[in-house]
């Protein structure tokens, strides 16, 4: 889990998460790290913006940042290049005033 490309002016950032082992999957493990990580980017940090892409071959992640509060913003249509097909990116984000820690 990161957060990452800082833009300190602006207060945002990026956040990527990887469960290494489909073991850990369908735990919550996932979910409780991303909530734990956004309440210290937002009320310890002071971040006012953090932002993240999940591609159409991963709901489980969808699912996840839908459920802490990320919102959907749109489409980058055939963005990234995976197993000889082009799929979508959907960029997603959330802001300091719409997290509601758990």
């Amino acid at each position: 889990m990161v957060l990452n490309d800082l833009d300190a002016v602006n207060r945002s950032c990026g956040f990527r998460i990887l469960l290494a082992r489909q073991a850990r999957y369908g735990h919550g493990f996932g979910t409780e790290a991303t909530r734990l990580i956004l309440d210290h980017a937002f009320c310890t940090v002071g971040l006012h913006r953090i932002e993240l892409e999940v591609y159409c071959f991963n709901p489980r992640a969808r699912h996840v940042y839908e459920q802490v509060g990320f919102v959907h913003e749109g489409t980058k249509r055939q963005a990234l290049r995976w197993e000889g097909r082009w799929i979508d990116a959907e960029p997603m984000a959330m802001l300091a005033s719409e997290w509601h820690p758990a």
